[in-house]
């Protein structure tokens, strides 16, 4: 080996070393438990009803989740008040690039939904529940508070098409929602 490749050597790999020490662990199973709190703007529309986005309406939830390298599954619930409500079940890609302390998720599924009270449609009065599908996408920027828990700020994008009985009835709704959120999230990684 020649001197310059001996000089070298070693600091290309003390450099590398020192650039990649704090890079993010990458853990091939992860669970988590996030609570979040943020604003949904929802919008929706059937063959007699189109509703308008609304302004912003409070939105308090959880979300249970589990990783197996860049996939994801987890089960959410969003409440908007009393009796009104949506929970989803997802599955999907989730990639997070970063520090050990600092990252961005980005996320993307579909999965099926229930809405209880209106809760993305029209909150009227007797409004009956409805199930159907839902495709999801979200990024959020996370740091990290201790080991295991992260704090974040959000937002998560999704269409959906959701009806009282069959998804091809007649009074089935299709819309969107956007929800911006804050988030704590408990997570352990194997």
């Amino acid at each position: 080996m020649s001197p310059m490749k001996r000089v070298l050597a070693p600091l290309i790999v003390g450099a590398l070393l020192l650039v990649t020490g704090g890079m993010a662990r990458a853990d091939v199973v992860a669970v988590y438990l996030q609570g979040q709190g943020g604003l949904s703007s929802a919008s929706a529309e059937n063959g007699s009803h189109s509703g308008s986005p609304s302004s912003g309406v409070g939105v308090l939830g959880l979300q249970l989740g589990a990783r197996l390298l860049l996939f994801e599954g987890y089960v959410n619930y969003d409440r908007f008040g009393e009796d009104v409500a949506v929970s989803r079940a997802i599955l999907g890609l989730r990639g997070g690039f970063g520090t050990s302390s600092l990252r961005l998720v980005l996320r993307g599924g579909v999965g099926g939904m229930v809405e209880q009270g209106g809760a993305l449609t029209v909150r009227e009065p007797g409004v009956p529940n409805r199930r159907g599908v839902v495709a999801r996408a979200g990024a959020a920027l996370e740091g990290r508070l201790a080991s295991a828990l992260w704090l974040g700020a959000g937002i998560d994008s999704e269409v959906f098409y959701i009806a009282p009985g069959s998804l091809f009835g007649s009074n089935a709704v299709q819309g969107s929602d956007i929800l911006a959120s804050l988030h704590l999230l408990f997570e352990l990684g194997f």
